[in-house]
């Protein structure tokens, strides 16, 4: 099996979370809820439906009941999920002595993946192309494979989905980056990586990516141990880093 992972350089990300914005853009037909709303239309004044909206076509601070421009009304209608998280970890106290170090991940694609462990029914697994691990669509909604995840990677769009009925055709069912199969299967890098601005991700065979960065390392402030004292096991993660030092004491 070939694998593929993320290479990390802190030090150029920017925190402008263009890649998580990327990755909801370019995943958002595959989001939990995307078979549940219905087509967004244009409700005009007069009630009348007249054409589907299109992105980008909204006004954020339109007055309540103004159909296409109620942004309260279509907001609802965006992807829930965050497989790529940016996240911000600040230190230090009074300025000057203030800093802040950032951190971008999302599925790591792991060589042993916890919530491939334990998943009841057999819903997820990796492929063997890029060593993707990708869910199914068998899914109970149990959320044992959320629980065991250390990094939040497999996601419900409404995080009450325990209290949804088997039987209900809105419980969510669990979704998951997927290293956009769908892109690298055609020659194309993953949204996250394609939209970076800083260039602090990049992604390929882990085995290039550790020849590309002799200097990587395996872990970085904020990122979660892969050790999952439950199952007794190290998850394998396959993401590799470039950090930066704190300029403050702490």
């Amino acid at each position: 099996m070939s694998q593929y992972g993320f290479y990390y350089d802190q030090t150029r990300c920017l925190a402008c979370k263009a890649c998580q914005i990327g990755c909801k853009i370019w995943n958002d037909d595959k989001r939990g809820d995307a078979d549940i709303n219905e087509p967004l239309s244009w409700i005009n004044s007069r009630g009348e439906t007249t054409r589907y909206i299109t992105p980008g076509e909204y006004e954020l601070n339109a007055p309540e009941g103004e159909g296409r421009e109620n942004h309260a009304v279509i907001r609802k209608y965006h992807m829930k999920e965050n497989w790529r998280r940016v996240t911000t970890m600040e230190f230090g106290d009074i300025p000057p002595n203030v800093d802040a170090l950032h951190l971008s991940i999302s599925c790591n694609h792991c060589d042993d993946p916890a919530c491939v462990q334990v998943c009841p029914m057999g819903n997820i697994s990796k492929e063997p192309k890029f060593g993707a691990v990708l869910a199914g669509g068998s899914c109970i909604s149990c959320g044992k494979c959320n629980a065991a995840c250390p990094w939040d990677a497999p996601q419900y769009y409404d995080p009450n989905y325990a209290a949804y009925a088997q039987s209900d055709p809105q419980r969510p069912l669990m979704k998951k980056c997927t290293m956009c199969y769908d892109r690298i299967s055609v020659g194309l890098r993953p949204a996250c990586v394609a939209t970076c601005v800083g260039r602090a991700l990049q992604w390929g065979p882990m085995d290039e990516l550790k020849d590309e960065h002799p200097d990587y390392v395996t872990t970085c402030t904020g990122f979660a141990s892969d050790n999952i004292d439950a199952l007794g096991s190290s998850t394998k993660p396959n993401v590799i880093f470039k950090t930066r030092d704190l300029r403050v004491k702490v």
